[in-house]
């Protein structure tokens, strides 16, 4: 039961510094002049990010 409350307080430090910090800071980046193929690795970032969260979730909860 401790495990999953620490799990559950990690998890949430994590989604307030993915949406706050992590997403506005790889949202608002100047692209101009990159190539597509470095705007689509960048793009990815978000997408990574969010999967990161989820698998941490099912994690807590023992489903991953």
């Amino acid at each position: 039961m401790a495990n999953m409350i620490t799990g559950i307080i990690s998890i949430t430090i994590g989604a307030v510094i993915l949406s706050t910090v992590f997403m506005s800071t790889v949202k608002a980046t100047n692209t101009t002049g990159w190539s597509t193929s470095e705007v689509a690795m960048w793009g990815l970032l978000g997408l990574i990010g969010t999967v990161g969260l989820v698998y941490g979730v099912l994690s807590v909860f023992g489903l991953a």
